[in-house]
C-alpha cells in the first residue's frame, strides 16, 4: 500500500511539473533561446544589416505597427531605414516570456525598449513585440517579429 502512494504521489509530482514548466520549456532550452534574442539585440545595435540577415530567415516577415515587410530586402530596407532615423539607436529587449518552446520552434513575447537621436533631440520609448523562431540546419531564425505601442 506504501509502495503505490509513493508512486502516485511521484507520479502527480511529475505530472504536475511538466505542466508547470510548459511543454519542452527545460533551463537550458529557455538560455539557449535567451542567448539568440541577446545576439539579434546585438546585431540591431551594431547597425549592420550583414550583423542581422544571419538571425533571420529568408522570408521572413515583420510587423513594425502600421509598416509591414517581407523577405531580407523589405527587412534590410526597414533596418536601415530606422538607423537613418535614429543613427544612435539603442534597442533592446527585456521581460522574455516564452509561451511556446518545441524542438524546432518557439513564440515568445517582451517588451522592447529604444533610444536615441533624430535631429538632435533626444527619442526613447518601449512597446510590445512577439517573435516566432525556428531552427534550421541546427540554427535558430525569426520568421516573425510583431512590435507595437500600447495605446
Amino acid at each position: 500500500m506504501k509502495k503505490s502512494i509513493s508512486s502516485i504521489m511521484t507520479c502527480l509530482f511529475i505530472c504536475f511539473t511538466s505542466v508547470t514548466l510548459g511543454a519542452g520549456a527545460s533551463p537550458k532550452k529557455e538560455q539557449e533561446l535567451n542567448a539568440f534574442l541577446q545576439a539579434y539585440v546585438d546585431a540591431t545595435n551594431s547597425h549592420d544589416f550583414a550583423n542581422v540577415q544571419p538571425l533571420l530567415k529568408s522570408e521572413a516577415v515583420y510587423w513594425f505597427n502600421k509598416n509591414e515587410s517581407e523577405g531580407i530586402d523589405a527587412l534590410k530596407v526597414n533596418f536601415e531605414g530606422t538607423w537613418n532615423y535614429l543613427p544612435d539607436e539603442v534597442y533592446g529587449i527585456e521581460n522574455i516570456r516564452w509561451l511556446s518552446v518545441e524542438k524546432k520552434s518557439a513564440t515568445c513575447i517582451y517588451e522592447y525598449t529604444y533610444r536615441g537621436t533624430h535631429d538632435g533631440k533626444p527619442i526613447q520609448g518601449r512597446g510590445r513585440g512577439t517573435s516566432v523562431l525556428v531552427k534550421q540546419n541546427r540554427k535558430w531564425r525569426i520568421a516573425h517579429e510583431h512590435l507595437s505601442v500600447p495605446q
